[in-house]
């Protein structure tokens, strides 16, 4: 073929390529333009993909977070995640965004849905969308925050109230505090009838949502750090202990660990917890990672809204090899 009827070639499959992918015209329409069969269209159009003068390029921003999701879902036994860009520092808010779509996603009317507490809690419940859920009930995990609800309303109460008003639920609430001072008054306050019937209804919720955190106290006003005493220190140590959820502690295995503040604490025990069909931890930052692992591992998550770097640390820790 000599150079001139070489390049007659190129121009034809260029012309053909064009008219095909850019202006999406039909291998029908292209046969009448050009003068060829319909078959010879499609036979040109092979070739211009065979000698890479049309290259199918199939992506989308969204693709390298699908494939961390579905990696996730692989790695551990979790029925669904939900991974997000951080735009900016505003971690809580983004992972605060993908648990409200998670949470909005994964109920449906006349269910039970039963709301832990914590600043990734609340940062979801301020961006749950006005979206009507006929007869569901929010229902409060855990007792309230003691001092009053702090001003960001990380609170229980507050976060069961703005998530029933987004969704047109009813509420039901406890008005009891989080931690006792004297463990002798745990027991009688949870066979309180406002109480245990709140704590009934949470077993028996179809969905959960929670946040995931860290054995040590980190950041301004977290609920734990003035209870985080010596003793109750050294039983988390003691206990090899990587996190706690309604401010239950466990291990990696996702196994309870009792310290000095376990007889205090008015909340939904880890136990119950697990047997609700679906339980969305909302977390992110290195330092949960562990925290998020053991949860998962030991079944008290079943579902988990991130960020995508917390998201690839997780990955991460999965094939990094145990130190101990």
């Amino acid at each position: 073929m000599g150079e001139d009827s070489a390049r007659g070639d190129v121009e034809l499959l260029l012309r053909v390529a064009r008219l095909y992918y850019e202006e999406h015209r039909t291998q029908a329409e292209i046969a009448r333009e050009i003068g060829y069969s319909r078959p010879s269209v499609s036979r040109l159009l092979t070739r211009a993909r065979n000698r890479g003068i049309v290259r199918i390029s199939i992506s989308h921003p969204l693709e390298h977070i699908l494939s961390v999701e579905k990696r996730l879902r692989e790695a551990l036994p979790l029925k669904t995640v939900r991974v997000t860009e951080v735009d900016g520092s505003d971690i809580i808010g983004a992972i605060g965004r993908a648990g409200s779509q998670l949470l909005v996603d994964s109920i449906s009317n006349g269910q039970v849905i039963a709301v832990g507490n914590g600043r990734t809690v609340q940062a979801t419940a301020q961006q749950v969308p006005q979206i009507p859920r006929v007869d569901c009930t929010i229902v409060q995990l855990l007792g309230s925050i003691p001092g009053g609800v702090p001003a960001w309303g990380r609170d229980a109460p507050t976060i069961c109230t703005r998530i029933a008003s987004q969704l047109g639920a009813k509420v039901s609430r406890m008005p009891v505090p989080l931690i006792v001072d004297d463990p002798t008054l745990l027991r009688p306050l949870m066979r309180e009838e406002k109480v245990a019937t709140t704590l009934a209804l949470a077993a028996r919720a179809d969905v959960a949502l929670v946040g995931v955190a860290g054995v040590e106290a980190k950041g301004a006003g977290n609920i734990l750090a003035e209870y985080l005493t010596a003793d109750v220190r050294e039983a988390i140590r003691e206990g090899g202990a990587v996190g706690h959820i309604l401010d239950h502690h466990y291990d990696a295995a996702g196994r309870p660990v009792p310290t000095p503040l376990t007889p205090r604490t008015l909340a939904l025990p880890l136990e119950e917890l697990r047997q609700i069909p679906l339980v969305i931890g909302v977390a992110g930052g290195e330092d949960k990672v562990e925290a998020i692992v053991g949860a998962v591992r030991g079944g008290i998550l079943s579902a988990l809204a991130t960020d995508y770097q917390t998201a690839l640390s997780i990955l991460d820790s999965l094939h990094t090899p145990s130190q101990e």
